[in-house]
C-alpha cells in the first residue's frame, strides 16, 4: 500500500511540474542557451527530491572526477526514466541525442525542444548519424557537453543492446574523449512500470576514454565493455536488484 501511495504521490508532483516549469522555460526562450538550461534542469532536481520523498529512493555517485572540465561525449546506461531527471543535475550544462518524435509531446516536449537536443529520425541511421556529428560538434564547441544513450533506446535490467557508432564517431570528429556511465536505476524503475522500489541508485562514472589511434568501432567497444561489466557488476550486488537475477549471472 505504502509503495501504491508513494507512487501515485510522485506521478501527481512530476505532472504537476511539468505544468509549472514548462511555461516559464518557454517564456524563457530570450536566454541564452547555457544559462536556459540551468533553469530547466531545476526540473530534474526537483523530481529526483520528490522521488526521495515519496518512494524513498535516492542516489549516490562514484567517479565525479572523472568528468572533464571541457565538453566531452558522454556515452550512458538507459534503463529507466530516472537518469533523463538526474543526470540533468550530476552532469555540467549538456544535450541529449534523442528520438525527434519526443519534441512533439505538449509542455514537456516543448521544453525539451528549447535545450536544444540533437533529434533524431532513428529509421534513417545514415542521416542520425550526420546529425549527431553535425549538431554535436557545434554544441560541444558551444561548451555543452553531449549525453548519448548508445544503445539507442531503453533496455530493463539485466538486458543489454548493441551499442552503435554515433557517439564514438562523434568523438572522434569532435576530437574529444568518451566517457562511459553505469548505473542500477532500472533496478528500482522498471521500464513502464508506475511502482518504484525504495533503495539507492548507484551511478558509476569511469575514466575517459581518449580516440587517439583508435577508429570508431575500437573506441565504442571499449566503452561497451567498460559500460556492460560495471553495470552488470551493480545489477549482482546482493539484494540489489532482484529484478535481473534471472538475467545477470
Amino acid at each position: 500500500m505504502r509503495k501504491w501511495f508513494g507512487a501515485v504521490a510522485f506521478q501527481a508532483g512530476f505532472v504537476l511540474s511539468i505544468a509549472v516549469w514548462a511555461p516559464v522555460v518557454l517564456a524563457l526562450f530570450w536566454l541564452r542557451p547555457i544559462p536556459r538550461y540551468r533553469v530547466i534542469s531545476q526540473w530534474g532536481r526537483f523530481n529526483v527530491w520528490w522521488i526521495k520523498v515519496t518512494c524513498g529512493l535516492s542516489y549516490e555517485v562514484h567517479g565525479r572526477e572523472n568528468i572533464p572540465a571541457t565538453p566531452c561525449v558522454i556515452l550512458a546506461k538507459h534503463q529507466s526514466t530516472w537518469e533523463t531527471l538526474a543526470f540533468q543535475w550530476i552532469f555540467p550544462p549538456h544535450v541529449w541525442v534523442l528520438k525527434r518524435e519526443l519534441l512533439w509531446i505538449p509542455l514537456l516536449g516543448w521544453g525539451m525542444a528549447l535545450s536544444q537536443p540533437i533529434a533524431i529520425a532513428r529509421e534513417k541511421q545514415r542521416k542520425a548519424i550526420d546529425q549527431v556529428i553535425q549538431g554535436g560538434r557545434k554544441r560541444l564547441a558551444d561548451g555543452r557537453y553531449i549525453i548519448i544513450f548508445p544503445e539507442g533506446t531503453l533496455m530493463p535490467a539485466g538486458r543489454h543492446g548493441r551499442f552503435k557508432l554515433g557517439g564514438a564517431r562523434l568523438a572522434l570528429a569532435a576530437g574529444c574523449p568518451v566517457v562511459p556511465v553505469a548505473h542500477n536505476a532500472g533496478c528500482f524503475w522498471g521500464r513502464r512500470a508506475f511502482l518504484k522500489e525504495p533503495g539507492v541508485v548507484r551511478v558509476v562514472i569511469g575514466k575517459p576514454i581518449s580516440g587517439e589511434g583508435l577508429d570508431a568501432a575500437t573506441l565504442n567497444a571499449r566503452a561497451e565493455a567498460w559500460i556492460t561489466e560495471t553495470t552488470d557488476a551493480l545489477e549482482r550486488a546482493e539484494g540489489v536488484c532482484p529484478r535481473a537475477a534471472h538475467a545477470v549471472q
